[in-house]
This record gives C-alpha cells, structure tokens and sequence, in this order.
C-alpha cells in the first residue's frame, strides 16, 4: 500500500507515503521533476476517502510556473543526486560490515555518481541566460513545500548550481538577492548545515 498512487492528471500525482491506525500521510509529486509538490494528512482508513481528497487536491492545483523549464530540471538532478548519495554513504558501513558491498561496487557508485554530476554541470552552463536568472528566484511553491527533503536540497543547492557556472560573475547580483530572499522565509542558515 505505501508508495500506492492514487490518482495522477497530467502534471501531479498522489503517492501514499504513510499509514497508520489513524489514517494517511499523502505526498503530491510534479510529474516533470519528481519533487514533493505539497504533503497532507487524511485522518480515516477508507481508501475510496483518500483517492477522493487526493483527486481533490491535484483538480485545485495549477501547472507549476516551471513546468519542464530546463533550470528546474538541473534544480531537481541535483536534490535527487544528494538524496542518492545520502542513501548509499549512510547505509555503506552497514551493507560492508555484513559483506553487501565490495570496494568495485563503490567505485562503481562513485564513477556513475560523478558522470551524473558531469552532465548536470553541462546542461547547466547550456541553459539559456533567462533561465540562468530563474535559478535564482524562489517560487512560492518551493515556500509552501520546502518541507520535502527534495525541495530543500533544491532552495539550499543553488549556492553548489551558482558555483558550478562558468560565467557565474553575470549572475552575482541575482544570487545575493536570491539568499536575502531564503533569509527572510526561512531564517539564516546555521554554518554547521
């Protein structure tokens, strides 16, 4: 049941993400970039309850203002590569002590992580100046779903994006404005984080 979709349009879908005796934990992804969209709870355990307030939910939801823009896309390649990397470097001591994993298979890891890296700072170089400057906007959705581990790889992420371009001293100014702006909602980021 978890990880269930519930019902899906043309840009949203509705994945169960957590059940318990009260009821369900529903997350809202964007079919372009895969990242959590908005998240909510629905007490009961009647699942014809929960397709019905998840159809709801994406039929009030307007196409993200980013739809298949190219700056999202290196946005969301990099949350998504953080998440891996998270994943296989907080299991590895595990799955090596229990003999899961030989030093090939880390290389290997290692290897395709930084092509993956490669190409993303490729594509980000080739974006277009427009989207460059859209790098460094926040979207009000970005705000309202930051709490997804994937959005905030995303809003924090900007600063490794803004490092990895060429022509970087360009977008400067967008950049500070950018950070001013992460400040204000969010608070100023601890330098441990």
């Amino acid at each position: 049941m978890l990880n269930t979709c519930l019902v899906k349009n043309n840009y949203f879908k509705a994945i169960v993400a957590y059940i318990d005796d009260a009821g369900v934990y529903i997350i809202i992804y964007r079919l372009d970039t895969f990242e959590q969209y908005i998240s909510f709870s629905i007490d009961g355990i009647d699942k014809k309850s929960w397709i019905l307030e998840a159809s709801k939910v994406i039929s009030e939801l307007d196409v993200p203002i980013d739809w298949k823009r190219p700056h999202r896309y290196c946005l969301a390649r990099y949350a998504r590569q953080v998440l891996n990397d998270d994943s296989f470097f907080g299991e590895l001591s595990w799955k090596l002590s229990c003999n899961m994993l030989s030093n090939e298979d880390i290389n290997r890891y290692m290897l395709i992580s930084r092509l993956k890296e490669t190409v993303l700072i490729k594509k980000l170089n080739q974006l277009f100046i427009d989207e460059k400057i859209q790098l460094f906007i926040l979207k009000d959705w970005e705000i309202r779903g930051s709490i997804g581990e994937d959005v905030h790889y995303a809003i924090y992420g900007r600063e490794y994006l803004y490092k990895k371009l060429y022509d970087k001293e360009k977008y400067e100014t967008y950049y500070k404005k950018y950070w001013e702006k992460v400040e204000s909602v969010f608070g100023k980021l601890d330098e441990d984080e």
